[in-house]
This record gives C-alpha cells, sequence and structure tokens, in this order.
C-alpha cells in the first residue's frame, strides 16, 4: 500500500492585479500560473482561455469546477461579485470583464462578494462601476423589466487607465466632518489609476434640485476625495472589510470601518482614513520597500477580514504579510510577518544537496532558491514547516539547470552562456543550521565570506568578509560609508536568522558569493551535472549542429576546461548523468540518442565515448541511473520511458530490457529504490520492480493524485535520501512555476 502526501508547496502569485484574494473565512486564494491555489470558501477565478469558471467543495471536501462562463473573445482581466441578500428569492450576480472590450453580467447562487459592484442606496437595485483604459468610470444601474445593466453615468477625473474599483456602503459611525460629507448608506467607490492618484465618489440616494452654482460644482461627477501620496502606477485599492458590531440599544449591525489600503508599484502600500477633527484623508501609515533593491513593486494588497492583517503580492510573485499589533485602535503598530513565497516562471531543474538537508532550484524568472525545513517547537509540540531559506542567486538571464559540486556549492547554468560557480557564506550556513536544528552545520565556517553583495553595474555577487565588515564600520565614522552596491551593507549580511527571511531579506542578504566563471560554450546552456566525486563538471549547450552538441568537461579543482570534449551527439543535449561510481557519463539529446563514456585514468581524456544507441522515435528529454549504478532509464516525447541494462558487465554494451508506454510524453525521470516518471501534464508516475533481478518486469506501483501533482509539464525530479524507514520524498519542478515535495509513505 502506497500513500503519498504533499509535504511542501512553493510557487509564485500571478504578476497582475486582482489575483489575490482574501476570504471571509480568512483563507487565501491566489492564482499561480493557470491554477487558483488555496482554498476560498467559493472561488471564481478569470483566466487568458477567455473563460471564467466557479470553484466549490463537494461533499468529500474535494473542489470541483461548478461552472464555466464561456463568450468572451478576450482574456477575463477583471471580476466583481454580489451575493444576494435572500437567497430564496434573489441571485447572486457576477460581473466578468474582458480585453475584447465587454463586460457580461451572470446570475448565480451563493458565491463570495467583491468589490466594484453593490447595492444602490437604500435599496435593492444592483449597481455596477467599470473601469477603462479611455480613462472613464462607467456606471451601470440593473433594470428589472429588461434584466440588463443601463449606462446611467460617467466619472471621469482620471488621467490615465483606471486599474481598480472598489465599493463599499457608509454605515454612519464617523465623526461629524465625515458626517457631513457622507450620509448614511451612502455608497463609496474608491478608484485607482496609473496616474497616480486614488479618488473618492460618493453615490447618495438622493440629491436635491441644484442651484446654478452647485450645478457648476456639479462638474466634478460626485469626486469626494483626491489622494495623492504614491509615486508611480496604483495597482490596486481595497475598503476594510465590514463586521457585526453591537452598539448601545442592544442591536447587531453591520460597519464599515473608514479605512482604505492601496498598493502600488512605487513598491509601497498605503493605509488611508479620515483625520477625527477634519474628516480630511490622510496617509494612515505607508509599508513596503524604500530602497534600490531590484524589486518591482506591488500588484495588490488586502486587509484580513478583521482589519489586524494585511497581506499583499509583488510583480516577482511574492508575498508580504504586516500584523497590527497595536492594543489600541488606531497606533498602527505594524510589523512583518513570515510569508509564502514561490517562483513566478516555469522551475527548470532542481538538486538536493549532497546530504540531502536542502533543496535548490531555479527558474526563468531568474533565480536560484533554497528550501529547507524550519524546525521549532510551538506550545510545546514539535513543528516542522518548509520554507524559502534564501535565494543564492538573482540573475539578469533566465536560468536553466543547476548541480551541486559539493555541500556548500553549486554551478548553475542561464542563457548567457557561462557556467557560474557560487559557494555559500558563513550567514546562510549559520542561519540554516539555527532554523533546522542541525548544528553539524557548522562545521569548517571560518574561513567562509560573510556574505555577498551584487554590484550595481554587474551580475557576479562578489564576496564580503569579516575585514570587510570592520573597514565599512571605520568609512562611516570618517562619512565615507556610501558605495556602489545594491543590496545589504556588511553589517547586515552578518546577521543570522532566527525565522524564514521575508521578501526583502530575500532579495539582499541571502546571496551566495559567485568564485567561478566558466566559459566555452557559444549558445544558451541547457544542462549541467557534477561528478560525485567533485572532481568534473559536464555541461552541454542548445545545439543545432554536430559542432555545438559536444558535452564540455571542466576540472572543478582548477576551474579549466578538460581539451578532449565529448563528441557524440548531432543536436542539442538534453542532459548529462554521472553515474553514483562516477564510472560512466550518460548523455540524452534531442537527436534521439543516449551516449555514455566511460572513466579513464587520463587527466587529458578522463571521460572516453564507449557506446550510443537511437534509442526513442522522438526528442529524449531525461534520464537517470539506478541507485547501484547497473540500469538506467531515459524518457522520451514519444511517450515511452526504457530501462536499460548491461547484460555483460565485462563489455560497455547496455540493451533495452523494458519499454513503457505512458498517455502523454516523459519529460523527466529519476531513480530512488524505485523509478519514478513526470509527464507532460504535470502526472507523476511510480514504477517498482520486485527485485534487483528482475529487471525487465516493471509494474505500476503508484499515480499521483492529480490534485497534487503540476499543472504544466514536469522539467525536473529529485528523490531526497530521507532516514525514516519506509518513507521516500520525492521534489519535482514544474512548467507551472511550482517546486513540490511529496511524502511517498510505503
Amino acid at each position: 500500500m502506497v500513500k503519498v502526501t504533499s509535504e511542501f508547496i512553493s510557487i509564485g502569485c500571478n504578476r497582475t492585479a486582482h489575483a489575490a484574494c482574501w476570504g471571509h473565512d480568512g483563507l487565501v486564494a491566489f492564482g499561480a500560473d493557470n491554477e487558483d491555489k488555496l482554498e476560498d470558501v467559493a472561488l471564481i477565478s478569470g483566466s487568458a482561455d477567455y473563460t471564467a469558471k466557479v470553484w466549490k467543495k463537494d461533499n468529500t471536501g474535494k473542489w470541483i469546477n461548478s461552472a464555466t462562463m464561456e463568450g468572451h473573445t478576450g482574456a477575463v482581466e477583471t471580476i466583481a461579485c454580489m451575493r444576494a441578500h435572500f437567497i430564496e428569492t434573489e441571485t447572486d450576480i457576477i460581473v466578468t470583464g474582458s480585453s475584447d472590450g465587454t463586460i457580461r453580467v451572470w446570475e448565480r447562487r451563493i458565491v463570495d462578494d467583491g468589490s466594484a459592484l453593490s447595492y444602490l442606496p437604500n435599496s435593492r437595485v444592483p449597481i455596477l462601476a467599470s473601469g477603462h483604459t479611455d480613462k472613464v468610470i462607467t456606471i451601470y444601474v440593473y433594470q428589472s423589466t429588461t434584466k440588463e445593466f443601463k449606462k446611467v453615468h460617467t466619472l471621469q477625473g482620471h488621467d490615465n487607465w483606471v486599474r481598480d474599483l472598489a465599493f463599499a456602503t457608509y454605515t454612519g459611525q464617523g465623526n461629524e466632518s465625515i458626517n457631513n460629507s457622507f450620509k448614511k448608506g451612502d455608497l463609496m467607490l474608491a478608484s485607482a489609476s496609473q496616474d497616480k492618484y486614488i479618488r473618492l465618489w460618493k453615490i447618495s440616494p438622493h440629491v436635491p434640485a441644484p442651484t446654478q452654482q452647485q450645478q457648476q460644482q456639479q462638474e466634478d461627477n460626485g469626486l469626494s476625495t483626491l489622494l495623492m501620496g504614491h509615486d508611480d502606477w496604483v495597482f490596486s485599492v481595497q475598503w476594510q472589510k465590514p463586521y457585526m458590531a453591537t452598539d448601545a440599544s442592544g442591536e447587531r449591525r453591520f460597519v464599515q470601518p473608514m479605512r482604505l489600503i492601496s498598493a502600488s508599484i512605487d513598491k509601497s502600500m498605503m493605509i488611508w482614513s479620515p483625520e477625527p477633527n477634519t474628516g480630511v484623508w490622510v496617509n494612515e501609515v505607508r509599508m513596503g520597500d524604500i530602497g534600490g533593491s531590484t524589486y518591482l513593486g506591488f500588484c495588490g494588497a488586502m486587509f484580513s477580514p478583521n482589519g489586524k492583517h494585511i497581506v499583499s503580492h509583488g510583480a516577482n510573485g511574492s508575498f508580504h504579510l504586516w500584523k497590527d499589533n497595536s492594543e489600541i485602535e488606531g497606533e498602527n503598530n505594524w510589523s512583518p510577518k513570515v510569508a509564502i513565497s514561490g517562483h513566478f516562471k516555469s522551475v527548470e531543474s532542481l538538486a538536493w544537496d549532497p546530504k540531502s538537508r536542502y533543496l535548490l532550484s531555479t527558474s526563468l524568472d531568474q533565480t536560484t532558491r533554497l528550501f529547507a525545513p524550519w524546525n521549532r517547537t510551538v506550545d510545546g509540540q514539535n513543528v516542522s514547516t518548509w520554507h524559502e531559506m534564501g535565494r543564492p542567486q538573482i540573475h539578469g538571464y533566465d536560468l536553466k539547470c543547476l548541480a551541486f559540486i559539493h555541500d556548500w556549492q553549486f554551478v548553475s547554468g542561464a542563457d548567457e552562456k557561462v557556467l557560474r560557480v557560487f559557494d555559500a557564506p558563513k550567514s546562510c550556513v549559520e542561519s540554516l543550521a539555527c532554523l533546522t536544528g542541525d548544528e553539524s552545520l557548522r562545521e569548517n565556517i571560518a574561513s567562509r565570506p560573510v556574505g555577498a553583495n551584487l554590484p550595481a553595474l554587474g551580475l557576479s555577487n562578489k564576496a564580503v568578509f569579516e575585514g570587510d565588515v570592520a573597514e565599512e564600520e571605520t568609512d562611516v565614522s570618517n562619512g565615507l560609508g556610501a558605495h556602489a552596491y545594491t543590496s545589504a551593507t556588511p553589517e547586515a549580511l552578518a546577521e543570522v536568522m532566527q525565522h524564514p527571511p521575508y521578501e526583502e531579506h530575500l532579495l539582499q542578504y541571502t546571496l551566495w558569493p559567485e568564485v567561478e566563471k566558466l566559459y566555452g560554450h557559444l549558445y544558451e546552456l541547457i544542462s549541467v551535472d557534477v561528478s560525485s566525486d567533485s572532481k568534473y563538471i559536464a555541461s552541454s549547450c542548445k545545439a543545432a549542429t554536430a559542432e555545438h552538441a559536444i558535452v564540455r568537461l571542466f576540472n572543478a579543482s582548477t576551474w579549466k576546461e578538460i581539451k578532449h570534449s565529448i563528441d557524440a551527439h548531432a543536436l542539442t543535449v538534453t542532459r548529462c548523468k554521472f553515474s553514483h561510481n562516477n564510472q560512466w557519463l550518460l548523455t540524452v539529446s534531442r537527436d534521439r540518442l543516449w551516449a555514455i563514456s566511460e572513466h579513464r585514468e587520463d587527466e587529458i581524456e578522463p571521460y572516453k565515448l564507449v557506446a550510443k544507441n537511437k534509442a526513442h522515435a522522438r526528442i529524449i528529454w531525461d534520464c537517470s541511473w539506478s541507485h547501484d549504478d547497473k540500469l538506467f532509464v531515459t524518457g522520451s516525447r514519444d511517450k515511452t520511458f526504457k530501462v536499460w541494462a548491461r547484460p555483460d558487465q565485462t563489455i560497455p554494451n547496455w540493451v533495452c530490457v523494458y519499454t513503457g508506454k505512458c498517455d502523454e510524453a516523459v519529460t523527466a525521470v529519476d531513480f530512488a529504490p524505485d523509478a519514478v516518471d513526470g509527464l507532460e501534464n504535470g502526472r507523476i508516475l511510480l514504477y517498482t520492480t520486485e527485485n534487483s533481478q528482475q529487471v525487465d518486469k516493471w509494474t505500476l506501483w503508484h499515480e499521483f493524485d492529480q490534485r497534487l501533482c503540476h499543472f504544466g509539464v514536469v522539467r525536473s525530479l529529485a528523490w531526497r535520501a530521507v532516514t525514516q524507514d519506509r518513507l521516500l520524498q520525492l521534489a519535482s519542478a514544474g512548467e507551472d512555476h511550482a517546486v513540490r515535495i511529496f511524502n511517498v509513505e510505503y
């Protein structure tokens, strides 16, 4: 009996406004690639496939697609929804806006409520506001006779695209100044724009006949307040959620807090509220990043249901969480808290360190990320959760591959054609030891640099040593502390983390120093691997001819390229794999061939081609050696994987002993004690053999639940060495931006 559970999922939020929502039940839902991550009581999602979908739980607790709304001819860019007050007699209204320039209105029962859709004051008549690229806000009112929304008004004032809208109903609990501007039941409409401003509009149930002077004033189209403070586009605006309260008479009623949160690409979030004495709306608190990092700002921000927390998502897929620790309302004692993080583009490769203590992944988002467990005690209970603990590499090119040289050193390849070698700084090692509780990590760290800094005009992380910290302190005392680095000061680099880092910390304080560059390839790098004795590095690049399809070898001690490369293929080599005993180097290619080179005691030509075979009908995506190096497996676009064995151990000749057929292309394979396949549609399959002597008989051991798997191509698989009996852990990387870790109990 096999039981597979999800241990960890890391994935970034989509880099668009309105990609996340905090539900009334406290759960946060967000869009990640083409899936909706986490859950909400009821969820509506819009997609680039021109559709919107409604999700709900069935009787077993599984989330299913309960309805699909089709009709748009462009991507669904925005959604608003409004829950019915009386479910028996009314229907929920869902509105979708699309890049095709149309707005569609749908009816459904029992979904969640939203932003730019409300009821006319003191009525049951729905009102809809829509913002456009023509800078205008259009107001529609529902006509019960025709069951259509009719355009009744336009609000003009913004000088650029209207990015977000949010309705709230004034409940009359404000001060005297606010009560003079708003009456109980008035609608408050907040609009955010690329013109850097936020505007507050008032929609009243009744307006007396205007005098001539008032008529002139009405050219402001109901504008109540103009909020200025952001320095760049404002992407998001949201009211704090209303809550139930008991008034002096003992009656329970809804209260709408007079607080508004905005998020901007200027790297800041602001909370706005009216001053008690004057009623003037002011910036109550500002949060975000004011440094010169590469951080790109915020796409959205939202309050928790009780207003004591704020979560935002950034243009690099990151989440930021703040908590208000103040005991008195209005003190605004906000502090950052640990949040989730993940890649925001396809994850191309991942690898466990040689002792399986932490995991590295590389992505087309141009970052290499480090994941490890945070082991701690909470209320007397041992708790272990996985987090992103570092970002060793932030690059200027899309990253494609990585491999460990030893416990604290790795090599990565990108589209820039250069291999880069990184070594862990002391601060990273000590922080991991502190957070994981593994004190053995602290061995031999005295000579390591404190950390790394990225020069303003460079791609190479420069090491910072203890002496640099002392020198920096001296320079500061002499008024010479300015330096041309985009990240952290040496003092900050020396700090040991007591909790998983925040996004700002990951961007600036967790880089690894670059120790070497390896040149030779003429095109974008595709694959890299390192022998288990850390002597040799093998790499390949994109190739359309045999001249460039060579596998280059580097000496990992001298960092020099070995003169004799491996010339076995005619097209791109998609994967290089050393055997565990370093006796063999296996390569697979787009030319449908696998090739094996044998190790020799020759420094000039340490590996020599001894066998190759046209193994598949289509490109071979991946390969892997068994734990004893007696077998290897290849996976191909022809929807098969093949197991190869060496019948005669005295002859370097391998034959196919088993062919497994799948429904989709096999894009990733890896041997543990058993073989595992990743498919083009995100599925993961486990295959096993009865014993090591029956290598020609493999059976499907387990197919992962589709809900646990990737929603795109599986790019890489890697087993973790776990000491616990009858438990395996498998890490996977996918085109859906996700890094996943599975527990496999058997």
